[in-house]
């Protein structure tokens, strides 16, 4: 959803009703910058069933995980694959958004 539009050449939020949904998503914006994207899972986990971008506490090589909560908390896996990283002896210690694929302009 696109919170605001353009005028004289500075942006506004088009709804002021969405002002405080517009800061929340700024604040969130603002604390993965300052952390080079990389948010640590001791502050905040990804949404339910997400793809992501994982550190490791034990390897040196990031990797595409999948997010997913259930009963007792939440797991990352590896991809699609169903055994978790934590079956292989790995520790996700943070994580941040994928970021879009690449698109030749038209």
């Amino acid at each position: 959803m696109r919170y605001t539009e353009y005028h004289a050449g500075k942006a506004v939020v088009r709804d002021k009703s969405l002002l405080a949904e517009a800061m929340e998503k700024l604040a969130k914006f603002e604390d993965e910058e300052e952390s080079g994207g990389w948010i640590p899972c001791s502050e905040r986990l990804p949404e339910d069933e997400s793809y992501i971008l994982v550190s490791f506490q034990n390897f040196t090589m990031p990797d595409i995980a999948r997010y997913e909560e259930n009963d007792e908390g939440g797991t990352f896996y590896p991809g699609d694959d169903e055994k978790s990283y934590l079956s292989y002896g790995l520790f996700v210690n943070a994580w941040m958004l994928l970021p879009e694929p690449y698109r030749e302009k038209e």
